[in-house]
Order: structure tokens, then sequence, then C-alpha cells
């Protein structure tokens, strides 16, 4: 290698890396919880360890085809995304506080879920690029939904399918 070819292979590699190094200070990396660090400082950010990109498709689609389904008040498909303890809360919620005469989760949350259009339209935002943390059979979705609101769903793993322990995330911005 001629040194003229030598000098230039060492502005490029100094570059690449300059470069390198511009991106991840500016934010340039999305990947993972550290997306999130300048819109919360939740210790939820921490939980567990971060799951593999399958994992995180998996659970993102089940929180989006839950607030989809309730945002169309299609109440059998927003509880089969629920965990079981979450379905027997809501059924122990219906049969001991209400009279209902059909105690089902859809029952339930036809009953007792109201949305604005507003609340309609903004649930539905889950946005791409979340974070996956799980321990052990839970775990918590990150993402970003309407207006860039920072948001943690928690999760269940049951069988081989992520479903939502709760009814509503919790905002974390």
């Amino acid at each position: 290698m001629t040194g003229e070819k030598a000098k230039w292979l060492v502005v490029v590699l100094i570059a690449g890396a300059l470069g390198t190094a511009f991106l991840a200070a500016c934010g340039g990396s999305t990947g993972g919880s550290d997306q999130f660090r300048d819109a919360t400082d939740s210790p939820l950010l921490d939980f567990g360890e971060e799951s593999s990109d399958a994992e995180l498709e998996e659970a993102t689609e089940a929180v989006h085809s839950f607030f989809g389904a309730r945002s169309r008040e299609a109440w059998p498909v927003a509880c089969a995304q629920l965990s079981r303890a979450m379905l027997a809360k809501i059924e122990h919620l219906a049969t001991s506080a209400t009279d209902l005469a059909d105690k089902s989760c859809p029952s339930f949350l036809g009953a007792f879920t109201s949305l604005t259009d507003q609340e309609r339209r903004e649930s539905t935002v889950v946005a791409a690029g979340g974070s996956l943390w799980e321990q052990g059979d839970h775990a918590f979705l990150i993402y970003r939904g309407a207006h860039e609101v920072v948001y943690a769903m928690p999760l269940t793993r049951e069988g081989d399918a992520w479903k939502l322990a709760s009814l509503s995330s919790k905002s974390l911005s």
C-alpha cells in the first residue's frame, strides 16, 4: 500500500469513528430503553433483561391488538389479549360489584368502558421501536404513544404468548 492510500485509509477510518460517536451522542442509537431516557427516569427502563426482537414484536402486537379492539369496541377481541389474572379480576368485579346478567369480560368492558373520540384515536398509537424488558414470565413493553408520551404496559407470558396484565398503560413521561 502506498503512502497516499494509507493516509486516505486512516482519514476514512477516523471519519467513520467520529461519525459513529456523533450519532451516538445525538441519540442516533434508537434501540433498547436508552431511546426513552431523555423523557423519563423510570426504574422500569432497567427491569429484568431486554428481550429479543421477536419477543418485542409479539408483545407490541398484543398491546396494539388490545388497544385497536378497545377503540372499535370489539370486546371479545380485547379480552382475548388479557392475562388470566386480569380476566379473573374483571369477572370478580363483575360478580361482586355489578348487577350485570352476563359477568364475562366482554360484557363488563362493554358496560363500563367509555372512550372519547380523541381517546379512541390516541389509544391506538403504539409506535414501533419500543423496548421489551422481561424477567421470568413478566415484562414491560416501553413505547411512545400519541404526542411522544412514553408508556409502560405490564405483560405476562402465558404459554407461548404475551398477555396484558393491565387494562391501561402507565405514563412514564
